[in-house]
This record gives structure tokens, sequence and C-alpha cells, in this order.
């Protein structure tokens, strides 16, 4: 039985401390763009941040902005027939951080670094359930990156420095 290209995909290798971006240790997923690669995706990012030795808090926020980040690529760019449905995940971890790196094919382009953020004041007045997904990207992790590649998707890097 052939492999589909979709099915995930996983590199456990490890880089040595002399390799070209410096990182320690690296693993990429790549992923049919669905739901059920969620759970995957958060156990390889709390996987990486435990072995970085992140507080159990620093866990859950690393954890809750790369999973918010890809459950809003599944949700909202990956209905509009994106160029291939899946999603990569490259996890990298560092002496002094960790970075993760979220690429989708999506043909829009949603800078997630330039969007207006929302007033958590406003939010809790009106009672609305949904619509935190930025915040928590923005506030969980460090510092947030973003690039649009014409023809390729959204490349969407996510840091978190050690304390």
């Amino acid at each position: 039985m052939a492999e589909n290209p979709i099915n995930s995909k996983i590199d456990r290798s490890s880089a040595s401390t002399g390799s070209a971006d410096g990182s320690l240790r690296g693993q990429h997923l790549r992923l049919a763009g669905t739901p059920d690669a969620l759970p995957r995706i958060r156990e390889a990012v709390v996987a990486a941040a435990e072995r970085c030795g992140l507080n159990d808090e620093d866990i859950a926020k690393i954890e809750m902005a790369a999973g918010e980040a890809c459950s809003n690529i599944i949700e909202h760019a990956y209905p509009t027939h994106p160029t291939r449905p899946d999603i990569e995940v490259d996890i990298r971890e560092f002496a002094n951080r960790i970075e993760i790196t979220i690429l989708d094919y999506s043909t829009i382009n949603f800078p997630v670094d330039e969007m207006p953020g929302v007033n958590l004041d406003d939010y809790i007045a009106t009672q609305r359930r949904r619509g935190l997904g930025l915040y928590i990207i923005r506030n969980f992790v460090d510092r947030v990156e973003h690039r649009f590649i014409c023809g390729q998707g959204n490349e969407l890097r996510l840091v978190k420095y050690f304390a």
C-alpha cells in the first residue's frame, strides 16, 4: 500500500550544536490539516518544551499558542481550498529558547503579527465565547513572526525564551 504524502512524516533526528541554525535538537512534523492532527502537534510541542526545562506554566502557554495557531489554520484557512491541505510544524530547541515554525498552504495572507488585538474588558463585557486565539498566540510566547510566501502559504514562527 502506497503511503499518502499527507500522512504524518516525523523527523526525530537530533541536530548537533554545530548545526547551521544553531539548534541543539529539532523535530519536523507534516500532518494532514485536520483536527485529528492537533493532539500530535501539541504532544510534540510539550515534549520539546519539557526537554528544554520550561516550567509547567510556560509549557502550557507554548502548547496553547501553537495549538491555537494550528486550529485557526484548519478552521479559517483550509476550507478555502489550500494548495496542499497539510500543516508542517518545525520545532527547534536552542540553548536559550524554543522556536516553533508553522507552515500552511493557504492562499490567504493572514499576518498574525499585524492583526488588531482584542480588548479583554470588551470581550468579557460582551460575553463572547470565541475570538481569543490571536490574544493567546501573541501573549503566550515572547516573539511572533509571520511571512506570506506567495504561491506557497503562511509561515508563522513562535519563540519562547527561557527565563
